[in-house]
């Protein structure tokens, strides 16, 4: 039987798969390029609730194109 540890383990680091499930926006579509230029702007001021907004109106809009 082995022991149980009596200290902390290290903490876990997470990365931000921001890159990885961010929607791109349709090319030629005037509403997924301002949903796109939007979530950028959000990003850039730390508003995170507004860069997942966008995500998801992306991802919706107009019903996945």
């Amino acid at each position: 039987m082995t022991k149980p540890k009596s200290y902390p383990s290290a903490p876990v680091v997470l990365t931000e798969p921001v890159d990885i499930l961010e929607p791109t926006p349709v090319e030629g579509c005037a509403g997924c390029i301002e949903l796109a230029n939007t979530r950028d702007r959000a990003r850039a001021g730390g508003d995170w609730t507004t860069v997942t907004d966008c995500n998801v109106f992306l991802r919706r809009h107009p019903e996945g194109h």
